[in-house]
C-alpha cells in the first residue's frame, strides 16, 4: 500500500476535478441495490485506508463499506461503492489501494459528491488488531470528527463495532449543519440551539463543539465560555484545528480584558500545539509565530516545538518551525543551526527570507564571514533580487571584502536604484577604502535616489567632521586645500539637513582658510588668494555665529579674533587686486 507523492497529488487533482466525475446513475447500476437513491439522501465515502502490512488497510475499509451499506437503511445514507472510488483512483493512475493524503481525499469526495467520508489506520501486532478512523466534512476537511480507537482479536468484531460508532456519531449531523447555516444566516443564538442538540445527540462531538464556540464568538459570549468549548474538544481530538485556533483566541481575549498571565500562557501554549498540529500551513505559521513573538512568551512554545521536530524526524516544516521559535526566543546559535538543517532537507525553504534571517543571525552570533557566505549564496541563487545584493554588500563589509562590498551594492543598484541602503552601504565601504569623495557624490545620488535627507545629513556630517579632523592634523603640515575640502562636505551635510555642528565647522575652517591664504600670499601677493581670505573672513563671522551655540565659549573667542584678521586681508585685497 502506498501513498501519493505531492508531485502525483496534483495530477491526481486535475484529472479528478474535470472529465472523471462519477455518474450517480452509472453507480446505482453497479451496487447491488436495484432501487434508486431518495433525493437528498446523505452519502458518506470511506478512503482506503492505511495498514501497517500490504494490502491489510484496503481490505478493511472494504469490509467497513460492505457493513456499512448492510446496516443503514439506503433513505438514511448512501455508502458509496468501493468500485466508484477505485474506478477514480485508477482513472487518476493510482491503483486501488492507494491511501489517498487529506487533500486528495477531500477531493475524492467531493467528486463523488459525499457529504463526509472516514480515514482510517489498521495496525495488526502479534495477537491483535487495532482501528483508528475519524470522519471528515467534505465541506470543509479542518471539521473532524474522530472515533473511539477500537482494538480486538478479529477484524469482523472491529468492523462491527465501528460501523455502530459511525452510525452514533452521525446523529450530531444535521444540528451541526443547522448551527453553521444559522452562523452564516446572522441568527448565531439559533446555532446555539442546535449545536447544543447535536452535542446532546453525540457527546463526544468535536465539530458540534467547534460549531457552538463559533456561535459564542458571533455572540460576544465572555472567553470562558468559549474556553470550556474548545478545551473538550481539544481533549478529545488533541489536533483538531479549528479547536485549538477558537482556545488560543480565546485565551488570549481572556489575557486582554483581565491581564490574567496564566491565560497567556496557556495561549502560547495552544498556538504551540496548533502550529505542531499543522506544520505544512505557512500562512498559520507566520501568523502564529508573530503572536508567539509578539507574547512575550516564546520560551514556553520552545519546548513543545522541539519536542516535535523530535517526534517527526526530517520534517522540513517543523524544522522551518523550530528555526522561527528559536529566532523569537534569542536563542540565535541553535537557530543558525536549525536553519542549515532546514535548507538541507528541503532546498525549497532556501527562499530570500531565509537568506536574509539567517545571514542576520550569523551576524547575531558573531560570525560576520557565514553571513557574508550566506548572502553570497543568496545572491547566487536570486540573481536579480536588490534586496539580497545590498544586504551582500553589508555582510560582505562587515568580513572585511571591503571592495566586493562595493561591487555588491553597485549591482543592487544597478538592479534596482531604490533598494533600500544600497547607497549608504556602497558609500560606508568607500569610506573604509579612504575613497571619501567617491561616498561623497554616493550620498548626493542617495537622496536622488530616495533616501531620507536626514540620514544623509547624518551621513555626511561625520565625514565633513573626519574631514576637519584630518585637515587639523598637526602630525603632517595642514594645507589650505584640506580645509576647503571640508568645508565642501559639511555644506552638503547642512543643505540636507540643517545643522548647527556643520555650521560651526565651516566657520572654523573657514577662519583656517583665511588665516592660511594671508600667509602664504605674503609670499605669493595674488589676487586671488586676497580674495579667498576676505571670503574666507566674512563666511567665518556667519557660521561661527550661526553655530556658535555647539560650543559658546570658543565661539566668542573666535568671534574676537577675526577683526585682527581684516587690517591684513583689506591690505592685500587693495594691493593685489587692481
Amino acid at each position: 500500500m502506498k501513498a501519493m507523492t505531492r508531485g502525483v497529488r496534483a495530477a491526481a487533482c486535475g484529472v479528478m476535478a474535470t472529465s472523471l466525475a462519477w455518474s450517480p446513475m452509472s453507480l446505482t447500476a453497479q451496487t447491488v441495490r436495484r432501487v434508486p437513491i431518495p433525493e437528498g439522501t446523505p452519502r458518506m465515502m470511506v478512503a482506503p485506508f492505511r495498514g501497517n502490512e500490504s494490502g491489510l488497510g484496503p481490505k478493511v475499509s472494504s469490509q467497513v463499506i460492505d457493513k456499512l451499506t448492510s446496516d443503514i437503511p439506503l433513505k438514511t445514507l448512501f455508502v458509496i461503492p468501493q468500485k466508484a472510488v477505485c474506478d477514480n483512483l485508477q482513472a487518476s493512475g493510482f491503483s486501488c489501494d492507494s491511501t489517498p493524503d487529506p487533500i486528495t481525499s477531500k477531493l475524492l469526495a467531493t467528486q463523488l459528491r459525499a457529504d463526509e467520508y472516514l480515514e482510517g489506520t489498521v495496525t495488526r501486532s502479534a495477537n491483535s488488531y487495532k482501528l483508528e478512523t475519524r470522519m471528515v466534512l467534505t465541506r470543509d476537511n479542518t471539521m473532524v470528527q474522530p472515533l473511539p480507537p477500537l482494538e480486538g482479536n478479529k477484524l469482523g468484531d472491529l468492523v462491527d463495532r465501528l460501523t455502530k460508532e459511525v452510525q452514533e456519531a452521525r446523529k450530531q449531523l444535521a444540528n451541526e449543519r443547522k448551527c453553521e447555516l444559522a452562523i452564516a444566516n446572522g441568527a448565531p443564538q439559533d446555532g446555539v440551539t442546535a449545536a447544543q442538540a447535536a452535542i446532546v445527540a453525540y457527546p463526544q462531538s468535536t465539530i458540534s463543539r467547534v460549531c457552538l464556540a463559533n456561535a459564542y464568538l458571533a455572540l460576544k459570549r465572555p472567553p470562558d465560555s468559549i474556553i470550556l468549548l474548545a478545551s473538550k474538544a481539544v481533549e478529545i481530538d488533541p489536533k483538531n484545528k479549528p479547536a485549538l485556533a477558537l482556545l488560543a483566541d480565546a485565551y488570549k481575549a481572556k489575557f486582554d480584558q483581565q491581564k490574567d498571565t496564566t491565560a497567556l500562557d496557556k495561549a502560547v501554549d495552544t498556538w504551540a500545539a496548533e502550529l505542531a498540529a499543522d506544520p505544512k500551513n505557512l500562512r498559520l505559521v507566520q501568523d502564529v509565530t508573530e503572536k508567539i513573538a509578539a507574547s512575550g512568551r516564546a520560551q514556553r512554545a520552545k519546548p513543545i516545538i522541539i519536542q516535535a521536530v523530535q517526534d517527526n524526524p526530517g520534517d522540513p516544516s517543523l524544522v522551518h518551525l523550530k528555526w522561527l521559535i528559536l529566532q523569537a526566543t534569542k536563542d540565535y546559535g541553535d537557530a543558525v543551526q536549525a536553519g542549515e538543517q532546514m535548507v538541507q532537507t528541503d532546498t525549497a525553504l532556501a527562499d530570500t527570507t531565509f537568506f536574509i534571517r539567517q545571514a542576520a543571525l550569523y551576524a547575531l552570533v558573531k560570525q560576520p564571514q557565514k553571513a557574508a557566505e550566506t548572502t553570497a549564496r543568496g545572491v547566487a541563487k536570486f540573481k536579480d533580487n536588490a534586496s539580497l545584493w545590498s544586504l551582500n554588500s553589508q555582510t560582505q563589509r562587515l568580513a572585511g571584502q571591503t571592495q566586493a562590498a562595493v561591487d555588491a551594492a553597485n549591482q543592487a543598484i544597478k538592479l534596482n536604484p531604490k533598494a533600500e541602503h544600497a547607497y549608504l552601504r556602497k558609500a560606508q565601504a568607500e569610506i573604509d577604502l579612504n575613497q571619501t569623495d567617491s561616498a561623497v557624490a554616493t550620498l548626493k545620488s542617495a537622496v536622488a535616489a530616495g533616501e531620507d535627507k536626514s540620514t544623509i545629513g547624518q551621513f555626511l556630517l561625520v565625514l565633513g567632521s573626519n574631514a576637519y579632523k584630518a585637515a587639523s592634523d598637526t602630525s603632517h603640515k595642514p594645507q589650505l586645500q584640506d580645509f576647503q575640502h571640508a568645508i565642501g562636505i559639511l555644506a552638503s551635510a547642512d543643505s540636507m539637513e540643517a545643522s548647527p555642528s556643520a555650521k560651526f565647522l565651516m566657520g572654523v575652517s573657514y577662519l583656517r582658510v583665511a588665516d592660511f591664504a594671508v600667509r602664504e600670499n605674503q609670499t605669493e601677493k595674488k589676487c586671488d588668494l586676497a580674495k579667498t581670505a576676505q571670503d574666507a573672513l566674512v563666511n567665518a563671522q556667519i557660521y561661527i555665529t550661526q553655530g556658535g551655540a555647539t560650543d559658546p565659549p570658543t565661539a566668542q573667542k573666535l568671534l574676537s579674533a577675526l577683526p585682527q584678521y581684516s587690517p591684513a586681508v583689506d591690505a592685500q585685497v587693495k594691493r593685489f587686486c587692481k
